[in-house]
């Protein structure tokens, strides 16, 4: 691992000399942009003061003790940024997987999150300051202003506590002084359309304004079906209006709303050749990037999410509400047997859910610059929704490769199911000295819900939970505390201290009867971190160099452990069973899927340097490096042989234990089993050269993604180094601008991930699914603001 580093910080230091670096950002329509990092500004090419709200005030990024990385709109429009999943690309460490157009997870500093176990997300996603899900996030992203990587634990300040960070994307604001507008079209390879477009419109000049955008995208990944004819594509529409009055300088009102409709059709790919007895059918590779799923493989989405902000400045004090709604609906539809085992018959799955959520809170805090400054708040949220599916359950093969008999199981949310949430925090800042600031912070929160859920089989209708187990109630105090000293103007360190909670619950949809109700629920986790780093600013502000190292730890970290062998009759005591080891045969035909708890500790560092090498020369370097892993943790997991290690397909349970336990210390694995690399590492550079009246630059976006191991198949993920590439021309006030592009310009890719799903009862198919980045894209993108 010490080559491989070293190996990379050499190429990354190349790359910043190679790679002309950024220039200046330029200013948003419709206001002042706040720079994403510190940016060349001016002639002196002197970086700008970077200007967050990862602490619910505008603080300079220099100032602030916590590890952020922060990203305006400019930076994602150089970077031709459409979707929320390429944020990932411009913060090392951060993992957003889109997952096939269902079960969207976030994973930062190694701590991952599968949506499935319906615990509460590891990172949580705000928009203006309101939570959302993640589903909603997934989706196009257009007239952003700025986005904020917040990490570690998020246990005072914002609206849901989180144990590994959160994630803040802020709308563009109304300009209340001047008529602006905006418009950007990309076109691309494999069908790229993007559009979007905004105008902002002062109704009475100084005092109220509206701005409306909106988006209208499609693309495809290159994938086409070969059994149906179909290809995957994704299509989006949306449109948002905000509106600003401040009827006085002390009062400002600020109103989002926005409506997005996607549709995204995400065929699974696969390789190998038809199995003897299946239908004929062509031998793919990884390279034909097609698939064979029968029937259809498409996922709706429709999202409407508002935001109010009310402020009032009172005399050295503020007066904040964040009101949010959000109300999304989904559709599933997918045939289950993706390698078309069996053909002319599909195994269909549809799932359909409308969920509402409205979130409340309440700030008040002192604005001065004495000694004592003080924040005092109330948050609420109260969710609710249904949701249903259908899915197919053969339940006789007569023959392989034969239709096999088959009925339907549904599943529905209960009538009035709910999550409540209502916490109290405060936030208590002390100058102890003119260069020592110490800040401490204490929430306490309460959580509520019913939850219920009926299967219908057979014409019986089941319930999920046992009555004693639809509702629950959890509270917990979590907290923060860091102290940062000024060395100087221009070096400042910092140790912060905090810790996070997720509540527990109980799982949903457990099929196999006669399971104990301690198997059914999990517990809550609580974590606890801590953080060292230092931030400066050199050369008179033509150098950045930041670093932290941190160290954290889960108590009963939430998981998902899926396809669990299970024994219902089990007896605590019993003498070793008749298989290896002792083991007893499972159920037949029983599987399910937990919960599990076990304590995780999380070890790393993260470092950024800018450097504005020459006022028209930027270049940025940002690396992580994490180890994250259990810690002897007691987990659910298959194991036929009775010795403690998982296996596959021993078809076997531990004597005693309705589902087996096994050890762990292994590295946390993401929602699709594979267990991601340590180091990861982005390097940004661009430069610009005056060109007659307009300016040339060429920019330059290069990552090392790191290798992985999927643990179940015994399969190694090999690392690769994408390489986005960015030339074109701009007028000297950056008015607009005109790129080519390339992004992935050297077709760079991992090995496939590991394949799963072969077979469908009796019938095995001879085609496999895989997972494969995305291949390179070729495009142009023109910008317009005026």
């Amino acid at each position: 691992m010490n080559h491989a580093v070293a190996k990379l910080t050499a190429c990354a230091a190349a790359l910043a000399l190679a790679f002309p670096a950024m220039a200046q950002e330029s200013p948003a329509s419709g206001g002042a942009q706040e720079p994403s990092q510190p940016a060349a500004g001016g002639s002196d090419g002197r970086l700008q003061e970077v200007i967050i709200t990862a602490s619910k005030r505008k603080e300079s990024l220099q100032t602030v003790p916590m590890s952020v990385d922060a990203i305006t709109g400019g930076t994602l429009q150089k970077m031709n940024v459409l979707n929320f999943q390429d944020v990932e690309k411009l913060s090392p460490g951060l993992v957003l997987n889109p997952a096939d157009g269902r079960g969207q997870n976030l994973a930062l500093r190694g701590v991952t999150f599968d949506p499935d176990s319906g615990a509460n997300p590891s990172v949580q996603i705000y928009w203006n300051e309101t939570p959302i899900s993640a589903s909603d996030a997934f989706r196009g992203m257009f007239d952003i202003s700025r986005i904020e990587v917040l990490r570690g634990p998020q246990g005072t300040l914002r609206g849901q506590t989180s144990p590994a960070g959160s994630i803040t994307m802020a709308t563009e604001r109304p300009d209340l002084d001047e008529v602006t507008g905006r418009l950007v079209q990309t076109l691309g390879s494999r069908s790229l359309r993007n559009t979007q477009a905004a105008v902002n419109v002062p109704v009475i000049p100084g005092k109220l304004a509206l701005r409306v955008a909106g988006l209208a995208s499609h693309t495809g990944n290159g994938v086409h079906n070969v059994t149906n004819g179909g290809v995957s594509s994704d299509r989006s529409e949306g449109g948002r209006f905000s509106v600003l009055y401040q009827p006085a300088k002390s009062v400002e009102v600020l109103l989002v709303h926005q409506e997005l409709s996607s549709t995204n059709v995400n065929y699974p790919i696969a390789v190998g050749a038809p199995a003897p007895g299946q239908a004929a059918g062509p031998t793919l590779t990884v390279d034909d990037r097609a698939s064979v799923v029968e029937g259809n493989y498409t996922f709706y989405n429709k999202s409407k999410l508002t935001s109010l902000n009310v402020t009032w400045e009172l005399e050295g004090h503020k007066l904040s509400y964040v009101g949010g709604f959000q109300q999304s609906k989904e559709t599933n539809d997918r045939d289950l047997d993706a390698n078309n085992a069996i053909a002319g018959w599909q195994n269909r799955g549809t799932v359909a859910s409308d969920t509402l959520q409205r979130t409340h809170e309440l700030r008040f805090e002192s604005t001065g610059a004495g000694f004592w400054n003080y924040m005092v708040g109330a948050y609420h949220s109260d969710n609710r929704g249904a949701a249903a599916f259908t899915q197919t359950l053969p339940y006789y093969f007569p023959a392989p490769y034969v239709k096999p008999l088959e009925t339907t199981i549904e599943g529905s949310i209960a009538p009035g199911t709910y999550g409540k949430g209502s916490a109290l925090f405060t936030d208590q800042r002390f100058a102890v000295t003119d260069v020592d600031q110490l800040e401490l912070g204490l929430r306490y929160q309460k959580n509520k819900s019913y939850n219920q859920q009926f299967l219908r089989i057979f014409g019986q209708v089941i319930p999920s939970l046992p009555d004693d187990r639809t509702h629950l109630d959890s509270s917990a105090w979590t907290g923060s505390a860091s102290f940062r000293h000024n060395f100087s103007k221009a070096v400042m360190g910092y140790v912060s201290y905090g810790t996070g909670y997720r509540p527990g619950g109980a799982v949903s949809f457990v099929t196999a009867p006669g399971l104990k109700p301690d198997l059914i629920l999990y517990k809550p986790e609580k974590s606890r971190s801590i953080e060292l780093g230092a931030k400066s600013t050199l050369f008179d502000r033509r150098l950045v160099l930041n670093a932290s190292v941190f160290q954290q730890k889960l108590k009963d970290y939430i998981a998902r452990a899926n396809i669990l062998d299970v024994r219902a009759g089990a007896v605590p005591g019993e003498p070793a069973g008749p298989l290896a080891g002792g083991a007893y045969p499972s159920d037949p035909a029983t599987t399910v899927n937990l919960n599990t708890n076990g304590d995780v500790i999380s070890r790393g560092l993260e470092a950024t340097a800018i450097w504005s090498i020459l006022p028209n020369w930027r270049a940025q370097l940002s690396a992580s490096y994490v180890d994250t892993h259990y810690d002897g943790a007691l987990l659910y997991c298959n194991d036929g042989n009775n010795d403690g290690v998982p296996d596959q397909a021993l078809n076997g349970v531990q004597p005693g234990r309705q589902v087996s336990l096994c050890r762990s210390d292994r590295r946390l694995a993401d929602s699709t089993r594979i267990e991601p690399g340590k180091f990861s590492m982005v390097v940004q550079s661009e430069y610009s050269h005056g060109i007659g009246a307009v300016d040339g630059f060429v920019r330059g976006l290069v990552r090392y993604v790191p290798p992985g191991y999927n643990q179940p198949v015994d399969q190694r993920i090999a690392s690769f180094i994408p390489v986005d590439l960015y030339v074109g021309v701009r007028d000297r006030s950056q008015q607009w601008e005109v790129s080519l592009w390339s992004q992935n310009l050297l077709d760079r890719s991992t090995s496939a991930i590991p394949p799963t799903g072969g077979a469908l009862g009796g019938s095995v198919s001879g085609y496999h699914n895989v997972g494969l980045p995305q291949e390179r894209k070729i495009g142009m993108t023109v910008r317009y603001d005026f």
